[in-house]
Protein backbone atom coordinates (compact mmCIF):
# COMPACT_ATOMS: atom_id res chain seq x y z
CA UNK A 1 0.00 0.00 0.00
CA UNK A 2 2.86 2.38 0.71
CA UNK A 3 4.20 1.73 -2.80
CA UNK A 4 0.82 2.68 -4.28
CA UNK A 5 0.67 6.05 -2.54
CA UNK A 6 4.27 6.84 -3.44
CA UNK A 7 3.60 6.03 -7.08
CA UNK A 8 0.43 8.12 -7.36
CA UNK A 9 1.97 11.16 -5.71
CA UNK A 10 4.95 11.27 -8.06
CA UNK A 11 2.86 10.63 -11.17
CA UNK A 12 0.81 13.79 -10.67
CA UNK A 13 3.93 15.86 -10.01
CA UNK A 14 5.62 14.69 -13.22
CA UNK A 15 3.00 16.20 -15.53
CA UNK A 16 2.55 19.37 -13.50
CA UNK A 17 3.66 22.55 -15.19
CA UNK A 18 4.93 25.14 -12.73
CA UNK A 19 5.31 28.83 -13.61
CA UNK A 20 9.09 28.45 -13.38
CA UNK A 21 9.07 25.50 -15.80
CA UNK A 22 6.78 27.37 -18.19
CA UNK A 23 9.36 30.16 -18.51
CA UNK A 24 11.78 27.70 -20.12
CA UNK A 25 9.38 26.24 -22.69
CA UNK A 26 9.70 26.93 -26.41
CA UNK A 27 6.18 28.02 -27.41
CA UNK A 28 4.60 27.31 -30.80
CA UNK A 29 4.45 31.04 -31.48
CA UNK A 30 8.28 31.04 -31.50
CA UNK A 31 8.51 28.30 -34.16
CA UNK A 32 8.53 28.46 -37.95
CA UNK A 33 6.19 25.66 -38.92
CA UNK A 34 5.39 26.15 -42.59
CA UNK A 35 7.48 24.56 -45.31
CA UNK A 36 6.82 27.62 -47.49
CA UNK A 37 8.54 29.94 -44.97
CA UNK A 38 11.55 27.59 -44.72
CA UNK A 39 11.86 27.63 -48.52
CA UNK A 40 11.54 31.44 -48.65
CA UNK A 41 14.38 31.79 -46.16
CA UNK A 42 16.56 29.23 -47.97
CA UNK A 43 15.98 31.13 -51.23
CA UNK A 44 16.94 34.46 -49.68
CA UNK A 45 20.49 35.76 -49.92
CA UNK A 46 21.00 35.89 -46.17
CA UNK A 47 23.04 32.76 -45.47
CA UNK A 48 25.60 32.95 -42.67
CA UNK A 49 27.94 30.08 -41.79
CA UNK A 50 29.25 29.40 -38.31
CA UNK A 51 31.29 26.63 -36.73
CA UNK A 52 28.25 24.62 -35.59
CA UNK A 53 25.32 26.05 -37.57
CA UNK A 54 24.35 27.51 -40.92
CA UNK A 55 21.74 30.28 -40.57
CA UNK A 56 19.29 32.07 -42.86
CA UNK A 57 17.36 35.08 -41.60
CA UNK A 58 14.72 37.59 -42.64
CA UNK A 59 12.37 40.03 -40.94
CA UNK A 60 9.48 38.13 -39.40
CA UNK A 61 5.92 38.31 -40.71
CA UNK A 62 4.70 38.00 -37.11
CA UNK A 63 5.12 40.15 -34.03
CA UNK A 64 7.80 37.96 -32.44
CA UNK A 65 11.11 36.28 -33.20
CA UNK A 66 10.70 32.77 -34.64
CA UNK A 67 13.04 29.83 -35.16
CA UNK A 68 13.12 26.85 -37.49
CA UNK A 69 15.67 24.09 -36.91
CA UNK A 70 16.89 21.31 -39.19
CA UNK A 71 19.19 18.38 -38.57
CA UNK A 72 19.44 16.24 -41.71
CA UNK A 73 19.35 12.45 -41.63
CA UNK A 74 22.24 12.47 -44.08
CA UNK A 75 24.34 14.33 -41.50
CA UNK A 76 22.96 12.74 -38.31
CA UNK A 77 22.20 9.05 -38.84
CA UNK A 78 20.68 8.38 -35.42
CA UNK A 79 17.53 10.05 -34.13
CA UNK A 80 19.11 10.82 -30.75
CA UNK A 81 21.87 12.77 -32.53
CA UNK A 82 19.33 14.80 -34.54
CA UNK A 83 17.35 15.46 -31.37
CA UNK A 84 20.42 16.65 -29.47
CA UNK A 85 21.50 18.93 -32.31
CA UNK A 86 18.04 20.51 -32.50
CA UNK A 87 17.83 20.84 -28.71
CA UNK A 88 21.19 22.67 -28.61
CA UNK A 89 20.13 25.09 -31.35
CA UNK A 90 16.73 25.80 -29.74
CA UNK A 91 18.31 26.46 -26.35
CA UNK A 92 20.94 28.79 -27.83
CA UNK A 93 18.19 30.71 -29.66
CA UNK A 94 15.99 30.83 -26.55
CA UNK A 95 18.79 32.41 -24.51
CA UNK A 96 19.80 34.91 -27.21
CA UNK A 97 16.28 35.94 -28.28
CA UNK A 98 15.86 38.73 -25.68
CA UNK A 99 18.99 40.44 -27.06
CA UNK A 100 17.89 40.55 -30.71
CA UNK A 101 17.81 44.04 -32.21
CA UNK A 102 15.51 45.85 -34.60
CA UNK A 103 12.13 44.21 -34.82
CA UNK A 104 11.11 40.56 -35.06
CA UNK A 105 13.26 38.09 -37.02
CA UNK A 106 12.71 34.66 -38.56
CA UNK A 107 15.79 32.48 -38.28
CA UNK A 108 16.36 29.03 -39.79
CA UNK A 109 19.28 27.01 -38.44
CA UNK A 110 20.80 23.90 -39.99
CA UNK A 111 23.08 21.87 -37.74
CA UNK A 112 26.57 20.86 -38.76
CA UNK A 113 27.91 17.47 -37.67
CA UNK A 114 30.45 19.01 -35.29
CA UNK A 115 27.63 20.42 -33.11
CA UNK A 116 27.59 17.02 -31.36
CA UNK A 117 31.05 17.76 -29.95
CA UNK A 118 29.92 21.07 -28.45
CA UNK A 119 28.25 22.12 -25.23
CA UNK A 120 25.37 24.61 -25.20
CA UNK A 121 27.52 27.67 -24.29
CA UNK A 122 29.74 27.00 -27.32
CA UNK A 123 26.73 26.70 -29.63
CA UNK A 124 25.26 29.89 -28.14
CA UNK A 125 28.54 31.76 -28.70
CA UNK A 126 28.66 30.54 -32.31
CA UNK A 127 25.04 31.52 -32.92
CA UNK A 128 25.70 34.93 -31.35
CA UNK A 129 28.65 35.45 -33.72
CA UNK A 130 26.50 34.49 -36.72
CA UNK A 131 23.66 36.76 -35.56
CA UNK A 132 26.04 39.70 -35.04
CA UNK A 133 27.39 39.23 -38.57
CA UNK A 134 23.79 39.25 -39.84
CA UNK A 135 22.89 42.40 -37.88
CA UNK A 136 20.37 40.56 -35.69
CA UNK A 137 22.39 41.02 -32.50
CA UNK A 138 23.94 44.36 -31.61
CA UNK A 139 27.70 44.49 -31.27
CA UNK A 140 30.81 44.25 -33.38
CA UNK A 141 30.71 42.11 -36.50
CA UNK A 142 34.06 40.35 -36.56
Amino acid sequence: MAAESAGTGSASAVGAETPRRRAFLFPRSARIASRRRFEELYASDTKRVGRYVVAWHAPSETASHRLGVTAAKRTFRDAHERNRAKRLMREAFRRLRPSFAGGPWDLVLVAKRRILEAKEPEVRADLAKVCRAAGILPGETS
